[in-house]
């Protein structure tokens, strides 16, 4: 090593021999730091100096001066997932393969390094020491690992010191066990799980007499580790012991002369050939001085190594050298590269020639000169694959001749022709066949023999390289008294059925039998053979001998052991088919399947015992076919056709048979028909021929009656089915015609209402004209002579009489109507999500004209407890709850306008449960009919179930105990003063009634007579889910205009007719005086254009006037075509806007031939969307048809509202004014 490498892997403090003097001291860190000299004091002798000295070095100076390579690692450590060293001395560190074998890396941040093993066996081996503890320094832990023997020791149970020392010569696997003094610890098994991990490894370097010479299997590298030039003086990387073998050669003395003289070529190729893992050879000069690797040593130089490295190869080799000589002389004449394929190379390697084959090549190297120098050769050898193929040839040309074979006699003859054509494999062969000791054999043919010794002669069949009459193969041979010879082993072999190897070392060969023979192929004595018995493939009984010679320079030990291999898997294979066989039959007994088996004749020959109890079929039957007699008669002919099909053409056969024998449920004993299922398969031999038939049957007994109680049960159901069908088309059917009479009860109601409310339309209208008539003569004349005024005010109350009496007829109708519903069970309760308080609010806004023209206070309380439940929004049908709370406050009403005190007070309240009365004598009336489930349907959602009361308190006249009876029921009032008195038809409470109880809710009253009445109801409902919408507020609106009564108080005294009619009168003046004096100019009557819409002429005419007498102008038509035509022509439309009439509002019918109102409606929302109509037009329906539901699809059909029939045009007049400030503030 350079004297700058040194100075370079030397650590910090590192002293130099001969250069420092001083002693070092360990400290906490890597480095290796001076200590101060110790000096003598008190007279200390310098001996006593030099121990304190001494004793003053710490353990990694120690260890850093140990030329070993050594590192510690901590003992509780984890050595699975990697090992990092906490010391390395600089013998490990200077070491860089070492290192790199190591798997070594320095990590960041440390002095020396950190270094990090990750060897897996190695980490292992320490691991195991580490779990011991302290060891014996007389025995301790050792591994053999790169060239290094390895020793561990553990250092007061913390620290594991591990250093290696190098091995010279010839390095074998040579881990020394871990000894524990208790056999059961763990170290102990996990030094003995290390042992076996080594002892599997075995080492790669082997001395020649370890392995076998003829092992070719691939090898591993020769050398350990890679060095980059193993031929330098001082190579870094660890040598094998092969390459430290070359090293050692005295080079200098041969032709390749001293290695430091070899050229930069030459130990290219002596690096090259040294780490190939196929061997390699290199002559060199005239004498051939070779130099190999290790390879080669193993294959091709066997025992002539190691002395062969270094010499010549002429003389080592001298055996083959006539035969590779004059390739050798030509290569090097030549100077090309010579190639030979599978020759055969006669080559002592292991004492004795042996027959070799090898394919090598010669290629020339010249070292960087012109001249040859010497030769590269790289032999591979065959001699395994040369072999097989001779001796697979002689196999199948010895089947191919025995397939020939007519007879035992000409069989032995073909035997001896096959046998004869390999010499080389077959130098001596004798073959005896076996036969019954009888001198009148037919034939003279060998026959065969069972293992008995008895009577069993051996024939001579014929020899190979034996002469005639040669006492070892004598003619004929008494098997059981002959002596010598081949005869025991003949003996053994029959006994065993096994071949017998005979030996000329253990003495079953006598070389003095064998004088005399006629060598075949080498034409040298063989000093092995072997006796085959000969066994037929069918059978187990030998029939013959065969004697042949083992060429011992020919065969392998593994292929001796072949034939002794195949015939222990052979004996193997037989046992384990005996217990197949046994298992199998085990598991047919057990079988709950028959299963059987049948000659191609029909004749039962196995059979489990599941297949005799299923059929009843007798064991000792064995005539042919017999076993059809267990069938029916109603099977014979399917069981015959499934035997055709077996036996003539061949296929396999399944099928259902009936059986004779009845079976029995054993738990009912109920007996039933035998039914089993059949399936079997042919099975044919070599040539195609029929041998059995296999097969099995199953009882499927339980099948057939569940099939046919399934057909009965499928019979059954069909039939169920039929009359369920029948039954749903009756059901429908009914449920068509009870829908068509719902409908047909529908049109009629619907007619009905549309014919009464069309005259009665113009009846109110004509009145009304009168009254505003006179009102506005007497109005616009204060000083009238009293006879006018008197024929005014008769004139008022003649058309306000005839008014009364059209609201009258109009509720009648409508009551009639609803009681027709609810006879026909047509009326339905549809919820839609409303505000309770909004809805109440909406329905007193109606009456505020009425109870201000009689001076009654009405006021609207809700009660605490509807705050107290944050009830906002519910599901309800607010048609219905319109209709009941109108009827109470119509009566209220009634009741009361002509009291002294005119009160009437009006309360909602909420609930979870239906609510209790606390007012005083109040009593629900009692009702069968309430419906608790009607909430269920999903248009009620799943919000919370709530209870909503209206309470209409009144200061009326109030009624009687007795009289209470009588309400609520149909047309009865409290007593017949009370339709003279107040009219009425009898029907208002009756209906409020019936609507309450199918909203499953009640309704009572309690009153007193002369101080009031209190009438209260209750529903039940849910509370919404979300948000109100717009359709929910066109639902309420038309509730209102369905439900909307005009006063229905008829007076029955002139004095109080009088003063109704006055107050109506300054009603009238004043409301007319604010409406002028406030309503903007688009507002005014008199510059409004008006289209009406009616088919009806009367009812169209009337209503001309009326809207002509408030000052508008007016357009009619008779149908919606029309309607569309007179819209073109004004001014809304494109194109019309210079010269097109005005046109402010449209009041439509919706009952019209030609075009319909919803139609026509539909029609102008479509031109105002393309654009045809520059402007929406506000549009009124004036229609007879007043169910909330027909109202409600006017709306939705494009209305801006609706004015049920019969209306005064008191009341169109603000709903016109509405839509037009609506359009106003849009525009």
């Amino acid at each position: 090593m350079s004297g700058r490498l040194k100075k370079r892997l030397q650590p910090r403090g590192s002293p130099d021999s001969t250069k420092h003097k001083h002693t070092y001291t360990s400290s906490s860190s890597d480095r290796v730091e001076p200590a101060s000299p110790v000096r003598g004091a008190g007279g200390a002798s310098d001996e006593d100096l030099a121990t304190v000295d001494f004793a003053s070095v710490g353990l990694q100076g120690f260890l850093d001066f140990d030329p070993r390579p050594t590192f510690a690692v901590a003992i509780d450590a984890d050595l699975d997932t990697g090992l990092e060293p906490i010391f390395s001395n600089v013998s490990l560190r200077s070491n860089l393969s070492l290192m790199k074998a190591l798997s070594i890396k320095a990590a960041y941040n440390s002095p020396q390094g950190s270094p990090k093993i990750s060897t897996t066996d190695f980490r292992a081996w320490l691991k195991d020491i580490s779990l011991l503890g302290e060891l014996d320094p007389l025995d301790p832990a050792t591994f053999t690992f790169w060239g290094f023997l390895w020793t561990g020791f553990t250092l007061h149970r913390r620290w594991l010191v591990v250093s290696g020392s190098r091995c010279e010569g010839k390095i074998r696997s040579s881990t020394v066990p871990i000894r524990s003094e208790s056999s059961t610890s763990l170290a102990t098994q996990r030094s003995d799980q290390h042992k076996a991990r080594i002892s599997s490894q075995s080492s790669a370097y082997h001395d020649f007499g370890e392995a076998s010479p003829l092992d070719t299997s691939a090898h591993t590298l020769f050398m350990s580790g890679v060095t980059p030039d193993w031929t330098i003086s001082q190579p870094e990387a660890d040598l094998s012991p092969h390459v430290i073998l070359a090293r050692s050669i005295d080079w200098g003395s041969t032709p390749l002369g001293d290695m430091s003289t070899w050229t930069p070529e030459f130990r290219q190729v002596a690096c090259l050939l040294m780490a190939s893992p196929q061997p390699v050879a290199v002559f060199w000069g005239e004498e051939l001085t070779v130099i190999y690797n290790d390879a080669y040593a193993k294959t091709v130089a066997g025992i002539k190594h190691p002395a062969l490295m270094g010499t010549g190869f002429r003389g080592p080799f001298s055996e083959i050298w006539d035969s590779v000589g004059t390739i050798f002389a030509e290569c090097r004449r030549t100077g090309s590269a010579v190639a030979v394929e599978d020759q055969m190379l006669p080559i002592n390697r292991r004492g004795f020639e042996e027959e070799t084959y090898y394919t090598w090549s010669l290629t020339p190297l010249y070292g960087g000169t012109n001249t040859l120098l010497g030769l590269y050769n790289a032999p591979f050898e065959t001699t395994r694959q040369k072999l097989s193929d001779r001796r697979t040839r002689t196999l199948l040309k010895l089947g191919e001749s025995v397939a020939l074979a007519k007879s035992v006699s000409n069989f032995w003859v073909l035997v001896m022709k096959a046998l004869e054509e390999n010499e080389f494999d077959f130098p001596f062969a004798l073959l005896y066949s076996l036969l019954e000791d009888v001198e009148s054999a037919s034939d003279g043919a060998s026959v065969s023999s069972e293992s008995s010794q008895s009577m069993k002669s051996c024939v001579l069949e014929g020899s190979l390289g034996v002469p005639d009459g040669h006492p070892a193969a004598p003619t004929r041979l008494d098997l059981k008294r002959a002596r010598g010879g081949f005869i025991p082993s003949f003996r053994e072999a029959m006994s065993t059925r096994e071949p017998k190897l005979l030996n000329i070392s253990d003495g079953t060969l006598s070389e003095s039998m064998m004088e005399g023979f006629q060598w075949r192929g080498f034409q040298e004595p063989c000093r092995l053979a072997v006796v085959c018995p000969i066994r037929p493939t069918t059978g187990e009984n030998v029939i013959g001998f065969l004697v042949i010679a083992l060429a011992s320079v020919t065969l392998f030990e593994e292929e001796i052991n072949r034939g002794q291999t195949t015939e222990v898997e052979r004996s193997r294979l037989s046992e384990e088919l005996a217990v197949q066989r046994s298992r199998l039959h085990r598991v047919a007994e057990a079988s709950p399947v028959g299963i059987f088996s049948l000659s191609s004749s029909g004749i039962v020959l196995e059979a489990n015992e599941r297949f005799f109890t299923l059929t009843g079929y007798p064991r000792d039957e064995l005539s042919e076919t017999s076993w059809v007699e267990v069938y029916k008669e109603s099977s014979m002919l399917k069981a015959a056709e499934g035997w055709t099909q077996l036996t003539e053409y061949g296929l396999g056969w399944s099928g259902e048979l009936e059986l004779k024998k009845i079976w029995t449920d054993p738990e009912s004993g109920e007996e039933f028909e035998n039914w089993i299922l059949v399936d079997c398969s042919p099975e044919f031999d070599a040539n195609g021929t029929l041998k059995t038939i296999m097969g099995s049957i199953t009882d499927i007994v339980l099948q057939k009656r569940s099939a046919r109680e399934a057909e009965t049960r499928a019979r059954l159901s069909e039939q169920l089915l039929l009359r369920t069908q029948e039954a749903e088309a009756l059901q429908k059917q009914r449920l068509k015609e009870a829908e068509e009479t719902r409908r047909q009860q529908n049109n009629f109601i619907d007619i009905t209402s549309h014919e009464m409310r069309n005259p009665l339309s113009a009846i109110v209208q004509c009145a009304d004209s009168i009254s505003t008539s006179m009102k506005e003569y007497y109005n616009g004349n204060p000083n009238l002579d009293p006879d006018v005024i008197a024929m005014v005010k008769a004139n008022i109350d003649s058309a306000e009489t005839i008014q009364l009496c059209a609201a009258h007829q109009k509720n009648i109708v409508n009551d009639i109507l609803t009681i027709s519903k609810l006879d026909s069970n047509l009326l339905l309760i549809t919820p839609v999500p409303v505000h309770p308080v909004k809805v109440t609010e909406q329905c007193l806004k109606m009456f505020k004209s009425e109870v201000d023209i009689a001076e009654i206070r009405l006021d609207f309380q809700i009660d605490p407890s509807f705050h107290q439940l944050g009830v906002d929004s519910v599901m309800l049908d607010s048609s219905r709850v319109l209709q009941v709370l109108i009827n109470l406050l119509t009566n209220a009403i009634k009741f009361t306008k002509a009291e002294s005190k005119r009160t009437i007070h009006v309360l909602l309240s909420a609930h979870t449960q239906p609510p209790t009365e606390e007012i005083a004598n109040f009593q629900y009336f009692p009702t069968k009919k309430v419906r608790s489930d009607f909430i269920t349907g999903d248009d009620w959602g799943n919000g919370e179930i709530l209870y909503l009361r209206w309470e209409v308190r009144d200061s009326g006249c109030g009624i009687t105990e007795s009289e209470k009876k009588n309400l609520f029921t149909r047309f009865s009032q409290a007593s017949p003063r009370t339709h003279v008195q107040y009219g009425g038809s009898g029907l208002g409470l009756f209906i409020s009634r019936q609507l309450t109880e199918l909203q499953g809710g009640e309704i009572g009253v309690a009153s007193e007579a002369g101080v009031g009445s209190a009438f209260a109801f209750y529903l039940k409902c849910r509370r919404a889910v979300g948000e109100i919408n717009e359709t929910s507020d066109k639902r309420l609106s038309a509730d209102l205009h369905s439900n909307a009564r005009l006063a229905a108080n008829i007076p029955q005294e002139m004095k109080e007719h009088e003063q109704s009619l006055g107050k109506l009168l300054r009603y009238n003046a004043s409301s007319t005086s604010l409406t002028g004096s406030t309503s903007p100019s688009h507002l005014d009557p008199n510059v409004w254009h008006v289209l009406i819409v009616e088919d009806n002429l009367v009812n169209q005419r009337i209503l001309a006037q009326q809207i002509r007498k408030v000052g508008c102008t007016v357009h009619v038509a008779n149908h919606g075509e029309e309607a569309l035509l007179i819209l073109r022509e004004t001014k809304h439309y494109k194109g019309r806007e210079a010269d097109g009439k005005e046109l402010s509002v449209i009041l439509m019918d919706l009952e019209m031939p030609v075009m319909d109102g919803l139609t026509c409606v539909r029609r102008i929302r479509e031109m105002e969307a393309e654009g045809e109509l520059s402007v929406r037009l506000p549009i009124i329906a004036v229609t007879a048809n007043a169910r909330g539901e027909q109202i409600a699809a006017a709306k939705d059909s494009g209305m801006d509202d609706v004015m049920p029939k019969p209306f005064r045009i008191k009341h169109l007049l603000p709903k016109i004014e509405a839509l037009l400030m609506k359009a106003q503030e849009l525009s």
